[in-house]
């Protein structure tokens, strides 16, 4: 490791390579730049007022394209469950940032619709995609989008490519921007795509394997065939922190065996430049951060008939850091260590994924997983908990601050602080009845009551 440049190695491991398992094929050398937005893309416009962060992304976008002069932006709202209203959000937007000066259109993709043309290399929806070299895929649901970008046969759990797949590809390897929020980030993997489900009942029930557009309802549900392509990096999820994902995401990289997993906050982006070659580089644009989880080191096992992990690591990058996905070393920018902790124990956190309050129809304590790990750095504690909401069984984290773990501390483009974070390893097992966490948990003997042990 190398502290005084702030350059510092996130995993023992190479990533495992993992798509030969779900018969992929490696994708050809590309160039393109992806832009990859968490959800909750704060609009300039629509009647609300400028939103900096948000409206940083859209600069980011025109900009990988040249600037405003060779832009020609296509926004694909198939996710959406009203494909017109959805892309109209954006032209507004554009509109109003840029006037005339952005060549902007409605690329008219659509679930009820796409299997008349998706297959027609002649369509004029693929000459539209052949004009543009940058696209925005709205949120909705994702798998809307690889129902009309390939053949998917549910039964055989096999998939051919359209026209529609074929003419994309082509832009992209061309050096085209693909963007996309919320659902339009999760459909963009090669790995396979996460389509519903949340932490708790993921960890308690494990993914489930589902091709087309799941029930929606709390289970864990994933493609195995994977999303559009064009990030080929690990597993990707969005609306990240807000929603308390992070035991999702573990949960379905562990059972797939998949080492890399990556989750966008919410207005926020990350920015891959030359992906698919070897100068790939990540960076972080907006309000939010993204999360880094390494599981090759994971220790997968049971406790009372449940399932139980420790050993995972994680970095929170936020703006101004970067990461290079293959050598796994992240870059802090103008963020110094955090060397003035403070003092005193960090609360338990008794929410710690966020559960979804139907009554009240919004997330609770939203981002309490993050939080709680940027004060676990903040203080001069080695450890913090965190338990879920739901019982039978409660589920409860442990945060360490490893032997190499190190905070930073910054301010950003708009002058708040910002605060990242690498090396810290996550620990999940029930403990045995809601409210008690202090004393469960030790990461010496990993606390997870193991009956059965096995690394990955």
């Amino acid at each position: 490791m190398t502290k005084l440049i702030c350059l510092v190695p996130i995993s023992k491991v190479a990533i495992a390579l993992t798509l030969a398992a779900f018969g992929v094929q490696a994708s050809p050398a590309r160039a393109g730049s992806l832009v990859l937005v968490g959800g909750e893309w704060a609009f300039p416009g629509s009647g609300g007022s400028e939103e900096t962060y948000g409206v940083s992304i859209y600069q980011k976008i025109v900009d990988l394209v040249g600037g405003t002069a060779g832009a020609k932006i296509g926004i694909i709202s198939t996710a959406s469950s009203n494909p017109p209203r959805s892309a109209g959000f954006y032209l507004e937007d554009f509109e109003i940032l840029y006037g005339d000066s952005v060549d902007v259109e409605y690329i008219p993709i659509t679930r009820d619709t796409c299997s008349d043309y998706k297959n027609d290399p002649n369509s004029s929806v693929v000459s539209q995609i052949s004009d543009r070299n940058a696209f925005i895929f709205t949120g909705g649901d994702q798998s809307f989008i690889t129902d009309c970008f390939f053949n998917e046969d549910a039964a055989t759990q096999t998939r051919t490519d359209t026209a529609l797949i074929e003419s994309l590809r082509q832009q992209f390897d061309k050096g085209a921007v693909i963007a996309g929020t919320s659902a339009g980030t999760a459909v963009q993997p090669s790995e396979p795509m996460v389509t519903n489900g949340e932490s708790y009942e993921g960890l308690r029930d494990g993914p489930v394997s589902f091709v087309g557009s799941p029930p929606f309802d709390n289970t864990l549900y994933y493609n195995p065939l994977g999303g559009l392509g064009f990030f080929e990096y690990g597993l990707l999820d969005s609306h990240f922190s807000e929603r308390g994902r992070q035991g999702r995401i573990i949960r379905l990289a562990s059972d797939l065996g998949v080492n890399k997993a990556y989750g966008v906050d919410e207005n926020t982006a990350l920015v891959v430049t030359d992906a698919g070659t070897e100068a790939v580089n990540f960076s972080v644009l907006g309000q939010g951060g993204v999360s880094i989880f390494d599981l090759s080191e994971a220790n997968v096992g049971e406790k009372n008939s449940y399932w139980t992990i420790g050993g995972v690591t994680e970095a929170y990058l936020n703006e101004g850091d970067q990461f290079n996905p293959l050598t796994n070393e992240a870059a802090f920018g103008n963020k110094t260590p955090i060397t003035n902790e403070q003092s005193g124990e960090v609360p338990p956190e008794r929410n710690i994924f966020s559960y979804f309050d139907d009554e009240l129809g919004t997330w609770t304590d939203p981002r309490a997983f993050t939080e709680t790990a940027i004060a676990l750095f903040n203080s001069t504690e080695t450890q913090a908990f965190g338990q879920s909401l739901e019982s039978n069984p409660t589920y409860g984290v442990t945060l360490t601050k490893s032997p190499g773990a190190t905070g930073f501390s910054g301010t950003d483009s708009q002058g708040n602080v910002r605060y990242s974070f690498e090396d810290l390893e996550i620990a999940i097992a029930p403990v045995p009845e809601p409210g008690t966490l202090l004393g469960l948990f030790s990461i010496g003997a990993l606390g997870l009551g193991y009956r059965l042990q096995q690394k990955r």
